[in-house]
């Protein structure tokens, strides 16, 4: 049996409600923990449980408590028929929870239009299984939080998701810009929207129309200057534009975009913004003279950047190993790529954040990960265990992979 199954027998009525509550207890020693315990603590926990299914918190719809009944309005595995049951009676916090819930239907949904606040019927119009006639209802709502939930709604047909782009409230409207199921080609008369979340939002868009980013790159507002920069859509020449713009985050957002050309990247490896050098110095897809030319660079965000490039050359990481900053040598240990050799000697680095890092390193062995529990600093001990257990356990399954029936040989 799993460590959790054996501690639900516990006689600790705290280590009981600690194992109802972990999220990795199995569906079976929860019914075993609900046949067993009759607390209200130990019953409310089954009853939010992402493992609980649908037969054993059926078994809970008869509890008057509070706390239960919540878990069950929010839970991901309450069927439809409980939550009709459990609506009946519901306080309006949890007829909120119910309202969320996946497995709500057009049946409860259109029962609770009428029962709650604007926060409630906002749910419910954003729920796909809201019905067609509260989602009309919804569109015509004085209230703009109704609208805007209505425009988040991925069930909202076209028709009304187009209607809401024209809506009066930039809320509204940037919710809509929002649902991926507006076409690229409604959003072309929003380019001049008077609210610049809207704008922002159609510069973020992923696969946004060429000529659309090109209109946003000259927009006056910073932010949607810089969401197009990052935009791996925008066209190159848009992005040369905005790599000389005035604003350093803007110029640093082109030389984030995996779209940036290895010409511009050289060309961004020079600017006189040491925050728009470290864009470039995290570049995997760095060419080697401007990783050269970096690796001359005195600034700490620079140097960091490549200490995090799995591109960067081992020489160069165990230069950045040794440097005086603890920022930036951690940054050697975030690299995936940094072979052990490298990262033994910052195992008794003076910084404890530093060492704990190494926990999750995939360089390291098992045995090097022992070595973290005798460290002085009680947060990397209980870093580097978890580490360890969380090695052993995949070992012991692959092992038991390996011996299972099924497995080739």
């Amino acid at each position: 049996p799993s460590i959790l199954a054996v501690l639900s027998k516990d006689p600790d009525e705290k280590i009981r409600h600690r194992v109802a509550r972990h999220p990795r207890t199995s569906g079976a020693t929860l019914a075993w923990l609900m046949d067993t315990d009759r607390s209200s603590g130990v019953r409310a926990a089954i009853a939010a449980h992402g493992n609980a299914d649908a037969a054993l918190l059926d078994k809970l719809l008869d509890d008057p408590s509070e706390a239960v009944r919540h878990g069950l309005c929010g839970n991901p595995h309450t069927g439809a028929a409980a939550l009709a049951s459990l609506a009946a009676h519901a306080s309006l916090r949890q007829l909120k929870e119910i309202a969320r819930n996946a497995n709500a239907d057009a049946t409860v949904l259109r029962s609770l239009w009428a029962r709650g606040d604007v926060y409630l019927r906002g749910e419910i119009a954003a729920h796909p299984n809201s019905p067609s006639d509260v989602r009309s209802e919804a569109e015509h709502d004085s209230e703009p939080l109704i609208r805007r939930m209505l425009a988040a709604n991925p069930a909202a047909t076209l028709a009304t998701l187009v209607r809401l782009l024209s809506d009066v409230e930039g809320q509204v409207r940037a919710a809509a810009a929002r649902n991926l199921a507006v076409p690229d080609s409604a959003l072309k008369a929003l380019v001049d929207d008077p609210s610049r979340q809207v704008r922002r939002i159609q510069a973020r868009r992923k696969g946004q129309m060429r000529e659309i980013l090109a209109s946003l790159a000259v927009d006056d507002d910073p932010w949607v200057r810089r969401w197009v920069a990052r935009n791996s859509a925008t066209p190159e020449a848009v992005l040369r534009r905005l790599a000389v713009d005035e604003e350093t985050e803007v110029r640093r957002g082109v030389a984030r975009n995996p779209s940036c050309s290895v010409a511009l990247l050289r060309e961004l490896a020079r600017d006189p913004q040491a925050w728009v050098r470290a864009g470039v110095a995290f570049r995997a897809d760095l060419p080697a003279d401007a990783l050269a030319w970096l690796a001359a660079d005195e600034d700490f965000d620079v140097t960091a950047g490549l200490g995090r490039n799995p591109a960067s050359p081992h020489d160069l990481l165990a230069c950045i190993a040794v440097h005086e900053n603890s920022d930036v040598r951690r940054s050697v240990i975030l690299n995936e790529r940094t072979p052990l050799a490298i990262l033994e000697p910052l195992l008794d680095d003076p910084y404890p954040i530093n060492r704990a890092m190494f926990a999750g390193h995939p360089a390291l062995s098992a045995d090097t990960r022992r070595y973290l529990l005798d460290d002085p600093e009680p947060q990397v001990r209980f870093i580097g265990a978890q580490a360890l257990a969380r090695e052993l356990a995949a070992a012991g399954d692959a092992e038991r992979d390996r011996g299972s029936p099924g497995h080739a040989t």
